[in-house]
C-alpha cells in the first residue's frame, strides 16, 4: 500500500506543480492539499483524479476549438504615410 501511496503522491504533486507553475503561492498551496486529500482516502483520490481528468479533457477540447495560427486571418488596414512638410 505504501509504495501505491507514494506513486500517487508523486503523480498528484507533479501534475500540481505543472498546472501552478508561475500562478503564486495559492495555487502551490492548493496542489499540496489536492495531494493530501489524494493520498488519505479512496474517495478522495477518485474525486481528485476525476478533476485531474476533467481538467485535461477541458483543456483538450479548448485547444481542438482553437484555430491553427497558420488558418488565422489577420486584416491589414492600409493607411498612407502622412507626408513631413518640406521646411
Amino acid at each position: 500500500m505504501s509504495l501505491v501511496r507514494n506513486l500517487f503522491t508523486t503523480f498528484v504533486g507533479y501534475e500540481a506543480r505543472r498546472h501552478t507553475s508561475g500562478h503564486g503561492l495559492r495555487n502551490f498551496g492548493l496542489g499540496m492539499l489536492a495531494a493530501r486529500i489524494a493520498t488519505r482516502s479512496v474517495p478522495g483520490a477518485l474525486l481528485v483524479g476525476g478533476v485531474l481528468i476533467a481538467k485535461k479533457l477541458y483543456d483538450d477540447a479548448k485547444e481542438a476549438e482553437a484555430l491553427p495560427a497558420s488558418e488565422t486571418v489577420i486584416e491589414i488596414e492600409g493607411r498612407p504615410v502622412p507626408e513631413q512638410p518640406q521646411t
